[in-house]
């Protein structure tokens, strides 16, 4: 099986997780789980980062200081990197969790050496913890970490199939964006990513795919370059 891009970083955002049953959803897990088992046995070679909005999104706690608010999310994130790390066990996945905010006997200190050596070997990589300072958001980390473990390209799973002119979820004239560059992303003031990331991507030639991850398969055939929005 073919695919476009075999070592990736994916980007998995918090919000995917919970469901109304809770903040981290058992169905979740098992899906996404299964979303990275299934591009693994394609040969895909995948690190993760996790979102923390499922569990606190810091920076909408009022009169929470937004140093405060902002450690919490990263402590969300920590959260959901434990429950992945464990949906991915269940399956037989050899896999390790890296944070950047020290948790001793939780998850090992990020150590991107470690990490390419754990891809090069077949294990799962899941970063969690964002970069470990406050003011950064999870999809600047996302860049970092793929630059760190010479990702081919950054995959981000999103809710909607894609980049779009406007907002499909409140435009149903929205009309989508296949592929354009990180200048064009910018100058456009699109907000599917944060605009530090996609400018840092930018300078390093690292592709970004966006794409629905909650479909089945979506995974795999985004890795393929069969669907999604690249930006490059």
């Amino acid at each position: 099986m073919k695919l476009h891009f075999r070592r990736v970083l994916f980007k998995l955002s918090g919000e995917l997780l919970g469901s109304r049953q809770g903040p981290v959803d058992r169905g979740a897990l098992s899906f996404f789980a299964q979303e990275v088992a299934t591009a693994r046995d394609a040969g895909a070679q995948l690190a993760l980062v996790v979102g923390g909005g499922n569990i606190v999104r810091g920076s909408a706690l009022q009169d929470m200081p937004l140093t405060a608010g902002h450690t919490m999310g990263m402590l969300g994130t920590l959260i959901n990197g434990v429950a992945l790390r464990e949906a991915l066990h269940v399956r037989g996945i050899p896999c390790i969790l890296q944070s950047s905010l020290s948790c001793p006997g939780v998850a090992d200190p990020v150590d991107p050496w470690r990490a390419r050596e754990a891809l090069a070997q077949g294990q799962v990589v899941v970063f969690a913890g964002g970069t470990g300072n406050p003011y950064v958001t999870t999809d600047t980390a996302a860049v970092i970490r793929a630059l760190s473990v010479e990702a081919q390209a950054l995959v981000k799973g999103s809710k909607v199939p894609g980049l779009y002119e406007a907002d499909p979820l409140k435009s149903q004239e929205a009309r989508p964006i296949p592929r354009l560059s990180h200048r064009e992303y910018l100058a456009r003031g699109l907000k599917a990513m944060d605009e530090a990331a996609v400018a840092i991507a930018g300078e390093h030639n690292l592709p970004i795919v966006v794409f629905k991850a909650d479909e089945r398969g979506a995974f795999l055939l985004a890795l393929q370059g069969k669907v999604g929005s690249l930006i490059a």
